[in-house]
């Protein structure tokens, strides 16, 4: 009688996140820099200057939950965290600057989000939480102040949403980022203007 086959493990690969992360840090780094060179100004918004920050506040969040969630889907336990941190250090260093003063805060804030919330009571586990911190994410993302911070809150509670979801309901948590990230950096900022300082 033949032994038993056993199927070979799949090795982990992390250095392919890594790569890819580095390949949006960089990507990021990239589109800052020609918007800060450039001329592009739409009624009240101009992304040139230090109006071009603008793409970090919008692509690092994106990035992270792209990453992150696709991960997620793919991966489970220890490879999934070497993983994770992989994909993250490749995005920090492939932005260069903008991954130490940006990303780095934001995976920071994501991660402490994540571990916190999966290392809690599994009773305690509802979305309606989740949607509550997202909620409350943008409210802290449109103060002036701790914008940055609130900006960081809004990956971790949508990448949470997103497991074991649907493809369509992971795009549909994306989009919704994208909007509220919108919302924050250029929106915000119209209606409520910071106040010109005293002469």
């Amino acid at each position: 009688m033949p032994a038993p086959r056993i199927a070979p493990t799949r090795p982990s690969r992390p250095w392919l996140a890594f790569l890819v992360g580095g390949a949006f840090g960089f990507a990021i780094l990239l589109v800052t820099q020609v918007l800060s060179d450039s001329r592009i100004a739409v009624g009240p918004w101009a992304l040139n200057g230090n109006g071009a920050l603008a793409m970090p506040f919008l692509g690092f969040p994106v990035a992270i939950y792209s990453g992150w969630t696709v991960l997620a889907d793919r991966h489970v336990g220890r490879d999934l965290t070497l993983r994770i941190i992989a994909f993250s250090l490749g995005l920090i260093l492939g932005a260069g600057p903008l991954g130490l003063f940006f990303a780095l805060p934001m995976v920071l804030v994501t991660a402490a989000v994540y571990v916190t919330w999966m290392r809690g009571s599994s009773v305690k586990r509802r979305d309606l939480l989740l949607w509550v911190a997202f909620a409350v994410s943008v409210l802290i993302g449109a103060l002036p102040i701790l914008g940055l911070f609130g900006v960081s809150l809004l990956p971790g509670s949508l990448i949470l949403l997103a497991r074991g979801k649907p493809a369509t309901t992971r795009i549909a948590l994306g989009t919704l980022l994208v909007v509220a990230t919108i919302g924050i950096v250029f929106v915000v900022p119209v209606l409520f203007p910071a106040p010109a300082p005293a002469a």
